[in-house]
């Protein structure tokens, strides 16, 4: 007989702190309000440039589409990942204001090939 092992139907004393920290995400912000930022910052990204009376609309240039809400997510994605490393790249997350979504913008023009409407 191993008396390793715990009897069953004993509960491992640390598995309620494992859980709660699997809620969190690295930054100490539950992953679940980390989501609502990022759904509102994709919002105010698509507000300025998408489909839903956008104030500076963008379409593809390859398509005539308008910007649509994956490209942004993919865009932000791509912006965070930058933001991740502050002494190569010289960039941070503002929590999501004006400087990111123009950065956001910047990286949908050079990189998605989106243009201005009317350009």
């Amino acid at each position: 007989m191993c008396h390793n092992l715990p009897r069953i139907g004993y509960k491992m004393p640390y598995n309620r702190e494992v859980i709660k920290k699997s809620l969190t995400m690295n930054s100490g912000i539950p992953s679940t309000a980390l989501n609502d930022m990022l759904t509102d910052f994709v919002k105010y990204v698509d507000s300025f440039y998408g489909v839903v009376d956008p104030l500076y609309p963008m379409m593809s240039k390859e398509t005539g589409q308008p910007l649509n809400t994956v490209d942004i997510h993919r865009a932000t994605l791509n912006y965070l990942d930058t933001c991740v490393d502050f002494f190569k790249n010289g960039v941070t997350w503002g929590g999501g204001d004006s400087l990111d979504r123009e950065r956001v913008r910047d990286i949908l023009l050079d990189e998605y090939n989106y243009k201005f409407v009317g350009e």
